[in-house]
């Protein structure tokens, strides 16, 4: 399928006010047909059938399992029944983790719910390694680091990926989730290469919830602090009792903003999000299982607001390109599976997804608006996965083919500084211009992994994967100023808005190459007891390679910048640890220490081979460190949960030479990186602990508290790692509340969040001119907020 800037997935109708408007009624409408169709059709609780797949790859397609477990969760998957007897998809998904020479973190929707966590963006500090910047630009954007692997810009392809129902969403623009029809959240960390897509430093795999014949109907509504608000609803059941399921999600949430732009007298960091999804699916026989499922996102919150810590009051906004944003996503996903024979199950995986952005960023916060953008993004993916998975005892096996088509476009005007930044109003230089950018990214990948069951309590696993990928861009560069054009603050606006170019075309440029991955997978594990596992593991992953995605520097420069690809960047990790249950289903504790080797390591610095600002391959570096989960059910009505995790991640090797300036106070400012330099986003220590505590009170219905602290030390948020790119260590508190009536149809929750009301600064960017800074911007975290929401379950 041929997806150019000029077609779109999903014609998007009209503006957002009405695209959310139209989404809510036309959800609503098919939920109340829905439910009376699945009313009609359902005519008892408890079935006996074997109608729950697992298809989300994550499990079956990335970690060896087990002989008598893999066989164990096989026959569940095969002959379910939907009663009160048996485990449930996620417990059985946690089980085989449990033999998985890995290092990996299953959350189910019933802890997320007690912990008080609505989106993907909560997931920081609750599992061991994983970080998630706060300083990204829209409310529908997530970056997730991976001990010390990540993707510092939010266009650039993610080193942890996102997979949603098994499909990879190439970019970190839109992969942010709401969580009202999530079934469980798994954290892979260290490569994944044996499924679809691969992933240098990890996975991140939302799994919604799979339609079945039990009827599921939530309605759920909250409000809070800063006239935040969110309203939802979720039904699920059967259509036809045994062969046809349905489902549908709706959500909306909404907030007012937290900051302000004093340059135009408007709120920033608001929310406005709504998002939806349906699924159908069909179960003919017990050979086949179909599932298709359809989904929408429109994000019309404002891009992040940007502070200044020069300015007497640091939180406020004081330029006049007020950062709006227009975000809207559609996406299909097919999950087919077929049961060849008893030994051998096909899957088919599905994705085509495309997003449409809009809007004005503002990265500095400053009053003539040096570095702001006016962007137009689309973006158009189709990919396909095909993957066979074999049990034959002492042998099981995946092997797999995948193919991606990307088609990544912008239409971007950018006001770029020209000569000597200075704050003098008369000196004040341009060089505004428009970019436009069209990259094309092709991936074939084949893969295999192989588990051989030495003896009952031994497993060898291997694995390999071969990659080809394709990447080609062209671009167009147009001055829309001359570059001594002075800037004011009356007409700053009016040349970064300016419809078509004004001074004719700088340059054009284009390029196209290919590359190849070979990644090799290695690992054995020892069950030492019945609930006490040991592995040892080696394993490559990588980064695909391409051309830089902001090129738009005038003349040679940029035509250079443009022009000259970056190759892949590879992983290796060596890991060891322990997994083990020492009391099942009352104390759990799982460890690890790994070793990770960077090659060809991707940054966005200066180039000293060509004195461009651009991205390219920086040299080596590595990552060591250590990480522990545990779980303990104190007693029947308390439960403990703890992470910590340990991580030094350092540049060990830099192409070319470092370089520094010194600026007016005589401190030392990096201009590049250098050998040495602590790798950016990767806190020497994180920990977290929650409590929950169900209130034995002689009351009716069920009372739960519950509290988590979590804190992280200081890190770098540039590759430059100067004092002004440093935020400090951070300590948050969270708390809530819930009852749930006796019938457990009803719940009522109260959230307090950041409790000590810090705001921290989450993001930096620091500039200067004549060694004096001209702006030194800021991103803070939320403040306290209070959140209260009211749930019917049918």
């Amino acid at each position: 399928m041929h997806l150019r800037h000029g077609t779109v997935l999903a014609e998007y109708v009209g503006n957002q006010r009405f695209r959310s408007h139209l989404l809510f009624q036309t959800t609503c409408c098919a939920t109340l047909l829905f439910l009376g169709s699945a009313q009609d059709a359902f005519a008892a609780t408890a079935v006996t059938r074997h109608v729950v797949p697992d298809n989300s790859s994550s499990t079956s397609g990335h970690s060896p399992r087990h002989a008598k477990t893999l066989s164990a969760v096989r026959a569940s998957d095969q002959a379910e029944t939907v009663s009160i007897a048996g485990k449930s998809r996620t417990a059985r998904k946690e089980a085989a983790l449990q033999k998985t020479p890995s290092s990996a973190t299953l959350m189910s929707a019933a802890r997320l719910d007690r912990l008080g966590v609505q989106s993907t963006k909560q997931l920081a500090r609750l599992t061991p390694n994983l970080y998630i910047p706060n300083n990204m630009p829209g409310y529908s954007v997530t970056n997730y680091f991976i001990r010390g692997i990540g993707e510092i810009d939010p266009q650039g392809e993610p080193s942890v990926g996102t997979y949603i129902d098994g499909v990879y969403l190439p970019r970190n623009m839109g992969n942010m989730q709401e969580l009202l029809d999530v079934e469980n959240i798994q954290i892979d960390r260290g490569p994944v290469t044996s499924i679809g897509h691969q992933s240098e430093g990890g996975g991140v795999h939302i799994n919604t919830l799979v339609p079945t014949n039990k009827r599921r109907v939530v309605v759920q509504t909250g409000y809070g602090t800063y006239n935040e608000w969110q309203i939802g609803v979720a039904a699920s059941g059967a259509i036809l009792k045994d062969k046809i399921y349905g489902s549908l999600a709706f959500d909306h949430h909404g907030r007012g903003g937290i900051d302000h732009n004093y340059a135009v007298d408007k709120d920033t960091n608001n929310i406005d999000y709504t998002q939806a999804r349906g699924k159908l699916r069909f179960t003919p026989n017990q050979d086949w299982d179909i599932t298709l499922a359809f989904d929408g996102t429109v994000d019309g919150s404002t891009n992040r607001g940007v502070g200044n810590l020069l300015n007497g009051y640091k939180y406020g906004n004081y330029n006049p390109a007020f950062p709006k944003n227009n975000y809207s996503q559609a996406g299909f996903t097919g999950n087919i599976r077929y049961t060849i024979s008893p030994r051998l199950t096909l899957f088919s995986i599905t994705g085509i997804r495309g997003y449409d952005d809009k809007g004005m960023y503002d990265n500095y916060g400053d009053i003539y608006s040096r570095g702001s953008q006016q962007l137009s993004y689309k973006d158009r993916m189709y990919s396909q996965e095909f993957r066979l998975h074999g049990d034959y005892g002492k042998v099981d096996f995946n092997v797999g083919a995948y193919f991606l088509y990307e088609d990544w476009f912008t239409n971007r005007n950018a006001n770029n500084s020209y000569g000597t930044m200075t704050n003098d109003p008369a000196q004040i230089r341009y060089m505004p211009v428009n970019a436009v950018i069209d990259q094309l990214n092709r991936n074939w990948a084949v893969y295999g992994e192989a588990h051989y069951h030495i003896t009952p309590t031994v497993t060898l696993t291997a694995g390999l994967r071969f990659n080809w990928e394709n990447h080609s861009n062209s671009e167009t560069l147009s001055y829309l100023a001359g570059g001594n054009h002075i800037t004011t603050v009356a007409n700053q606006l009016a040349t970064l808005l300016s419809s078509s170019p004004q001074g004719g075309v700088a340059w054009t440029a284009s390029g196209r190459k290919s590359w190849i991955q070979l990644l090799p997978k290695g690992a054995i594990t020892w069950q030492a007891l019945p609930h006490l596992m040991t592995y040892a593991s080696i394993s490559q992953g990588g980064k695909s390679a391409g051309y830089d995605f902001r090129a738009q520097s005038p003349g040679a420069t940029g035509s250079l910048q443009a022009s000259i690809p970056y190759k892949p960047e590879i992983v290796t990790t060596y890991e060891v640890g322990l997994k083990s249950d020492p009391v099942p289903g009352r104390v759990r504790f799982n460890g690890a220490l790994f070793w990770n080797q960077f090659d060809d390591i991707q940054l966005t610095t200066l180039d000293p081979s060509s004195g461009l600002s651009r991205r390219f391959n920086a040299g080596k570096g590595h990552s060591a460190g250590a990480e522990i989960e545990t779980f303990v059910k104190v007693t029947k009505d308390l439960e403990l949960h703890y992470t910590a995790s340990y991580l030094y991640s350092v540049l060990d090797k830099f192409k070319g030479n470092a370089s520094h300036i010194t600026l007016a106070d005589g401190s030392l400012y990096n201009t590049t990186p250098y050998a040495g330099a602590p790798l950016p986003w990767s806190p020497r220590f994180q920990t977290a602990g929650s409590l929950t505590y169900r209130i034995p009170v002689p009351l009716p219905g069920t009372f739960v508290i519950g509290a988590d602290v979590s804190f992280q030390s200081s890190l770098h948020t540039t590759s430059l790692a100067n004092r002004q790119d440093r935020i400090p260590p951070q300590t948050y508190v969270n708390a809530m509340m819930s009852w749930t009536s006796p019938d457990k149809r009803w719940q009522l929750q109260a959230q307090g969040r950041n409790l000590l009301d810090h705001r921290y600064l989450q993001g930096t960017a620091f500039t200067q001119g004549n060694g004096v800074p001209i702006y030194y911007s800021g991103y803070y975290a939320d403040p306290r907020t209070i959140f209260v929401t009211a749930r019917f379950t049918l």
